[in-house]
């Protein structure tokens, strides 16, 4: 019978989708066992690949809409219908990280009003439940973006509307809720666990990435803790504190503050639409990895949590990643290529990656079943 390989990497940050990285292990996997079935499945936490690869698995369609970019300027986005009234938005989709230039990125003038528009509009159209993926967001304003573009009000001390964007947060004053309560049920897919503000909040852990200066990022986290302050005057409540409120620039604070959302493990989400613990069964052999795999990622990161599931169905595991730090993540795995360990320098590591993970996988497929 031949051997069943189920290949199932996340991305790797600068270097492969997660999309590139499984094309790159099957073609290894492939050359060290001519004769295997394989079967690639891409991951997503809720950030990259979060709507193409959540709506087929379940069977739904792409659909399109023109919206705005995290600057303001119009674009096309996508999201995913699927039956019975449910959808799949993600914000990378019109917010994302990889719509903004290097040289634009400023994670204080940048929004997620785009992606609230989409949501807007499902909600018009009777949506009875929106899963919306936290990820790969270019920025930090708290979700006001999507808040605002469905029915609250974000006002300055003159009752004048704030430009919602993170920076601006410093003047708000008054905010106001929509005439009416939302029926659409939403759910907020993430694996970030941070709260809103603080040395673990949004601007401090994610604006670095985001082009946000040390002093910017003071002035975010202020800026921040700034909306809490009113919406607990306002609203009576604020949910920067719950897991999660620090995801995506503080959308996931959005969504569960303005929004009322539930919040979900991104990779639990994934799992269930793409029937992981089937697929695990029905193989023999499984690949993940990812770009920085360490002890952070016993956090419940999507390949430990694949490792985890393995490990039950007594299946074994190889991660492929750019460098393994750490001591604990390593027993979650029969064996671990790292890219780091036969790259020249750092340049090609990220240059080359796709041919390091061939080379890698190749390796350690054939080291499994010799």
């Amino acid at each position: 019978m031949s051997l069943r390989i189920l290949v199932i990497p996340d991305k790797f940050k600068g270097s492969l989708s997660a999309a590139q990285a499984a094309r790159a292990m099957a073609i290894g996997a492939r050359k060290a066992h001519p004769g295997a079935l394989i079967n690639v499945m891409p991951m997503t936490d809720g950030g990259e690949g979060f709507v193409e690869l959540l709506t087929s698995a379940a069977g739904g369609i792409i659909a399109k809409m023109r919206t705005l970019d995290p600057r303001g300027r119009v674009c096309t986005a996508r999201y995913g219908v699927l039956k019975g009234g449910h959808y799949l938005v993600g914000l990378s989709e019109a917010s994302g990280f990889w719509r903004v230039s290097a040289e634009a990125r400023s994670a204080g003038k940048m929004s997620t009003e785009g992606s609230g528009r989409i949501l807007a509009k499902l909600m018009a159209d009777g949506a009875k439940s929106i899963t919306v993926g936290l990820g790969g967001s270019s920025s930090n304003e708290g979700g006001i973006g999507l808040a605002a573009a469905c029915g609250y009000t974000f006002l300055d001390a003159e009752n004048e509307k704030i430009p919602l964007n993170g920076f601006s947060l410093a003047r708000l004053y008054r905010i106001s809720s929509p005439l009416k309560p939302y029926k659409t049920k939403f759910i907020a897919a993430s694996d970030v666990d941070n709260p809103l503000c603080g040395k673990n909040g949004a601007s401090m852990v994610f604006g670095p990435q985001k082009g946000a200066t040390p002093d910017e990022l003071r002035t975010l986290d202020r800026n921040l803790r700034r909306l809490c302050r009113i919406s607990k005057r306002d609203l009576g409540h604020s949910q920067h504190d719950a897991p999660g409120a620090g995801a995506a620039g503080g959308a996931g604070y959005g969504l569960l503050n303005f929004f009322h959302a539930e919040r979900r493990a991104g990779f639990d989400v994934f799992a269930e639409a793409v029937g992981l613990e089937e697929l695990i069964k029905n193989h023999d052999l499984i690949i993940t990895g990812e770009g920085a795999l360490d002890d952070s990622s016993l956090g419940g990161k999507g390949p430990v949590s694949v490792a985890a599931m393995a490990a039950a169905m007594g299946k074994p595991i190889i991660a492929i990643c750019g460098k393994c730090g750490g001591t604990r993540v390593r027993k979650h795995f029969q064996s671990i290529g790292e890219i780091a360990s036969i790259a020249i320098n750092l340049e090609d590591a990220m240059n080359n990656a796709d041919r390091h993970v061939r080379e890698l996988a190749r390796h350690h497929v054939h080291k499994h079943s010799s």
